[in-house]
């Protein structure tokens, strides 16, 4: 079988489908939009790369996919991006005060849902279990349908010049199909508006 940058979006459409339906489950919804992320990325790095095999090698590191992508074009994704300074602020802890000022505390407050999971996506399918990457108290805010994801998946689609002809949009077929939640197809209408 033959794999192609595209071989990762039906995947990643259905984590994002996941994302949007009911009901509320906090860290079930967060790692199927970070997966859907993680994926779209791996779509994207692979296309302009040609290397299916590291984009696979990446793993769930949203950061070091997104930087990797950024340092073979530099024009990806322009609205989008994920500071170090932040990820490594402790923002996620619910027993230390995060400490961030300025543009940092602003970016963060834009992007907040970025960074929980670029930072907690190994460790979200853990929670109530030890986990893999985080030591100690943290807290997890609660997401729903958020809509700083649609832009995300609309820029990065654009970039991928995705929905196309030749390739099938998995969330289109199933607003098409009428198979969805009221709730979950009118957010994901909101993908092609």
């Amino acid at each position: 079988m033959s794999y192609s940058w595209h071989s990762f979006l039906w995947s990643a459409d259905e984590w994002f489908i996941t994302y949007s339906l009911p009901p509320l489950l906090s860290h079930v919804k967060l790692f199927a939009v970070g997966h859907s992320v993680e994926l779209y990325l791996k779509a994207a790095y692979t296309q302009m790369t040609g290397q299916i095999e590291d984009a696979v090698s990446f793993g769930h590191q949203i950061m070091d996919i997104l930087d990797a992508c950024k340092a073979h074009d530099s024009g990806f994704m322009p609205s989008y991006e994920i500071r170090e300074s932040i990820l490594e602020s402790g923002f996620y802890s619910s027993t230390q005060p995060y400490r961030l000022e300025g543009d940092d505390l602003r970016h963060y407050g834009a992007n907040q849902e970025l960074y929980y999971v670029a930072r907690m996506l190994p460790d979200l399918r853990y929670l109530g279990a030890p986990l893999r990457t985080i030591r100690g108290p943290y807290g997890l805010p609660t997401f729903a349908r958020n809509s700083y994801w649609i832009g995300f998946l609309r820029e990065i689609r654009s970039y991928l010049n995705y929905p196309r002809p030749d390739l099938q949009d998995v969330i289109w077929h199933h607003l098409e199909e009428g198979d969805l939640p009221a709730v979950s197809s009118a957010y994901l209408q909101q993908l092609y508006q």
